[in-house]
């Protein structure tokens, strides 16, 4: 028990903890080397290395899970829970494949995944603080929020049987279905806008003005609400640190 106890520490505050720094450390390097790792593994040029590289995965590997093993034991109670959170989630998808080679069952395509590693950084004391801080954010904000993204599809459906009426006469082809005209519709209202498609006709390029203006605005509207209630947070984080 006291040793699950210190485990919990050393994960959850490792400010609090004479080994905690080490091991954040640790863990920090063991993220950026396999991910470094995983990018060197695709260069034919540094196929001499591959065996090298091989070896330090499963270094990673074992080190991950380690890890995973000790923060599911530092939890005394609820483990099941905390097996199911995101993070823990992910950390297990990571995981799987590579134990799932030693029975032969080739899950190649999971390979790729590695790279959620990246998403243990979160775990770090620094990026915790401030993960709670987005999700705090997320919950107040989420009547706003799930508003915007009300509006964006009514817009998006509305628009698109409109652009799909006027452009598939004159471009059968290219909108060829409400189907096309919407994936149209979702990267010109996001201000990406591939080029592959565009409309021709008067009346599709005021439609598509529009849908680039409403883009824009809807970028900002969220942004602004996010940042608004961010500085707030930011600034009570402050404030209870100066009364202490």
């Amino acid at each position: 028990m006291k040793l699950a106890q210190e485990l919990n520490v050393i994960f959850e505050n490792p400010s609090k903890h004479r080994y905690g720094y080490y091991v954040q450390v640790l863990i920090y390097l063991n993220i950026l080397v396999s991910i470094g790792v995983m990018f060197l593994e695709t260069e034919k040029s540094l196929s001499e290395y591959f065996e090298l590289f091989k070896t330090i995965n499963m270094i990673n590997i074992f080190l991950f899970t380690i890890e995973y093993l000790l923060r599911v034991y530092s939890k005394t109670r609820k483990r099941i829970k905390y097996m199911l959170t995101p993070l823990m989630i992910i950390d297990l998808i990571v995981l799987i494949p590579f134990y799932l080679s030693f029975l032969n069952i080739d899950l190649g395509f999971l390979r790729g995944l590695r790279i959620l590693r990246i998403f243990k950084l979160f775990r770090l004391a620094k990026f915790n603080e401030f993960d709670k801080m987005i999700i705090d954010i997320m919950k107040e904000k989420k009547e706003e929020l799930f508003y915007i993204v009300v509006v964006l599809f009514i817009l998006l459906f509305t628009l698109t049987p409109l652009v799909y009426y006027f452009e598939s006469k004159a471009q059968p082809e290219v909108y060829s279905s409400m189907g096309t005209t919407l994936w149209w519709a979702v990267i010109t209202f996001t201000t990406v806008g591939y080029g592959d498609m565009y409309p021709v006709t008067t009346v599709g390029r005021i439609l598509t003005t529009i849908v680039s203006i409403l883009g824009i605005a809807f970028y900002a509207i969220p942004g602004s609400i996010f940042t608004s209630s961010l500085l707030d947070k930011i600034n009570q984080r402050r404030n209870k640190r100066r009364r202490r």
